[in-house]
């Protein structure tokens, strides 16, 4: 067990010493990118005839939006090219010729995801109020409440960028992949609207996404509530779905 912890850390220190001296794209990815989301939905919410741009509870969704934005692109997007730079750069070789287990490959990898997700969450819930943005967080509750749906959404995620990451037949390949997923797990997903404003297959499609859940979780306990569990329970069963198969189908040693 203490091996094993051992290895997970050494993953995760391996991958933080990367993102030390590689940290534009990710302040891009975590910051930048979901910051100028919620300015735009913001600005686009003004000009509507009921301003509600004005209605506190409408910059909390964009708030929520844009904080499933952040770690839709660092989890899948940045951490999905990661991945990809490792089987294809032969990092990952170097990887399985240690006495390391796959399962601990990921799991570190997952400790870094989480590492980026709480710096990015807590940079952009900074902003926010610098903006302006006043949320009804409950304590302890609802901060915990919060905080698992932030980890489920992490891992459901990551799964996605493992599986993106193991089973992409060339570098290119799983770049535009992992590009298009990271932001499309956003567009098609009622994110920054209310799931009536989105065309009738789309709103189908958005009940199978994990934003769904993730950004309705956020935004329902940002603004003081707490019934999340059906959030929490799809987030449970979409992480442990696409966690399992990502294990199953990474590549440690290509054939």
């Amino acid at each position: 067990m203490t091996r094993r912890l051992t290895d997970i850390i050494c993953v995760f220190r391996i991958h933080l010493a990367r993102l030390r001296r590689e940290a534009g794209p990710f302040v891009l990815a975590a910051v930048v990118f979901p910051l100028v989301m919620y300015m735009f939905a913001t600005a686009v919410g003004a000009t509507g005839d009921a301003g509600s741009v004005h209605d506190p509870s409408q910059r909390v969704r964009f708030l929520a939006g844009s904080i499933v934005f952040s770690l839709s692109l660092t989890a899948v997007s940045w951490l999905g090219y990661l991945l990809l730079e490792n089987r294809f750069t032969g990092r990952l070789k170097l990887f399985a010729t240690l006495p390391l287990a796959p399962s601990s490959y990921i799991l570190g990898i997952v400790v870094f995801a989480l590492a980026q997700a709480a710096i990015g969450t807590v940079v952009l819930v900074a902003i926010a109020r610098a903006f302006g943005v006043r949320t009804a967080l409950s304590l302890p509750v609802g901060g915990l409440l919060l905080g698992a749906v932030l980890v489920l959404t992490v891992l459901c995620v990551c799964g996605i960028g493992v599986i993106i990451a193991a089973r992409a037949r060339s570098f290119s390949e799983g770049s535009l992949l992992t590009d298009a997923l990271g932001a499309g797990l956003v567009f098609l997903a009622p994110i920054y609207c209310a799931p009536e404003a989105l065309p009738r297959p789309l709103q189908i499609l958005s009940k199978a996404l994990p934003t769904t859940y993730a950004a309705r979780g956020v935004q329902t306990t940002l603004l003081g509530g707490t019934g999340v569990a059906t959030e929490l329970l799809a987030l449970t069963v979409m992480a442990a779905a696409t966690l399992a198969v990502g294990f199953r189908v990474m590549r440690w040693r290509e054939d």
